[in-house]
């Protein structure tokens, strides 16, 4: 019996060992931050805002626009202080349940905040390990809490418009992580996706929609420039990224009508020389195209015609990466990463001759591109089926 109760006693003993929920959190004492916004105050202050879901007012699925019936089933707001904690902290001051940044996937940057210097957010996000590096980092024209307020009519929330919109394709699947590695690379200077708010046009009742404009170019940590239009579109072939794009080829600028192209996988081939000390790039790219529309009424069943639009496809895109060159090369950045081509392919030279007035060596450098594209698809039609035949 004496062993038994031994036995017993050290059993029971052992559950002290156990550990326990001593440091639990309610799910209803949290406020999980869905997105957050970075604004420069006129007095040089830094202003947070920050986008929390209200579960009271979610419901059911009820469509887009934060609740089309009723009240926003979110809630922002926002505060400033002399840094990126500062305001944080005062911000939660005011809040009964504690701000949880995990689930947080977009981050908006001001275009004053970027303009000033984006460095210094790259110390405050990656201590605390809530802040995921793999969180969207946006630039926006303007102020960026006016992005959290936009009114978008097909998702509950305008963070998960930006959060679509930054990975749906048509622009670079760039993070927080690879800005961060773009301002330490030699030879490199980081881009963003570059986003703005537009009024929804031909609509009974307008909406404030967000759309992709581009890119944020970026000289060391600060912002520049915006690369836009097809200069976007060349920008993404120089980097070598096979994004979802669709180009309209026209013989001449005045003439109406085209041929609408939707690209396929791109690839990008840049090999760097040296002759002397003057740099040479090569620049090797392949595409498929598939035929979307064709207003010039060619019969792509013959051979000569698909020849001469894939030679019009090749002309387009050398002439938008030419466009991306000249403008780096004008505005003193490498938003290409010419010169981490150099340092990995040369290195003694790279820090001998290159690293310290980089991108200066640009100026002088030769960019020889080469296009090899190919229309692999014309449709269900090889031309218009109402086009009258000539042969009687």
């Amino acid at each position: 019996m004496r062993r038994r109760y031994a036995r017993c006693f050290l059993l029971a003993l052992s559950l002290l060992l156990l550990p326990g929920c001593w440091d639990r959190t309610e799910i209803n004492d949290v406020a999980f931050v869905l997105s957050s916004a970075v604004d420069l105050e006129p007095d040089g202050k830094i202003r947070i805002t920050v986008m929390v879901p209200l579960t009271g007012q979610m419901g059911g699925a009820t469509g887009g626009g934060g609740g089309t019936g009723g009240e926003k089933s979110y809630y922002l707001d926002s505060e400033s202080g002399n840094t990126f904690r500062e305001a944080q902290a005062r911000l939660q001051e005011r809040m009964s349940r504690r701000m949880f940044f995990g689930h947080r996937r977009t981050l908006i940057i001001g275009e004053d905040v970027a303009r000033k210097g984006i460095r210094d957010l790259f110390d405050s996000s990656p201590r605390n390990s809530e802040n995921r590096m793999s969180s969207y980092l946006v630039a926006t024209k303007g102020k960026a809490y006016d992005l959290l307020r936009a009114h978008p009519k097909f998702e509950r929330f305008p963070s998960e418009v930006i959060r679509e919109l930054a990975k749906a394709g048509n622009v670079i699947d760039m993070n927080m992580k690879d800005v961060g590695v773009a301002l330490n690379a030699p030879g490199s200077d980081p881009v963003m996706v570059y986003m703005v708010t537009k009024e929804s046009e031909k609509s009974d009742k307008k909406s404030k929609e967000i759309e992709v404009k581009g890119y944020a170019q970026f000289k060391d940590d600060k912002m520049i420039d915006t690369i836009e239009g097809e200069e976007s579109q060349g920008f993404s072939w120089l980097r070598n990224e096979s994004i979802k794009t669709t180009v309209t080829l026209t013989p001449t600028p005045q003439q109406k009508g085209g041929i609408g192209l939707r690209m396929y996988e791109i690839k990008t081939k840049i090999r760097p020389s040296t002759q002397g000390q003057r740099l040479r790039f090569s620049i090797q790219t392949q595409a498929k195209a598939v035929l979307l529309e064709d207003e010039l009424q060619m019969d792509l069943s013959q051979t000569r015609n698909a020849e001469k639009v894939e030679r019009m496809l090749n002309d387009y895109m050398k002439k938008a990466m030419e466009k991306v060159i000249q403008k780096c090369i004008k505005n003193g950045v490498d938003s290409v990463q010419f010169g981490t081509y150099v340092w990995r392919s040369f290195p003694d030279e790279w820090k001998n001759h290159y690293a310290k007035d980089w991108p200066k060596p640009m100026k002088d450098a030769e960019f020889d591109i080469t296009i090899n594209s190919k229309l692999i698809e014309t449709g269900l039609i090889y031309q218009n089926v109402t086009k009258e035949s000539r042969s009687k």
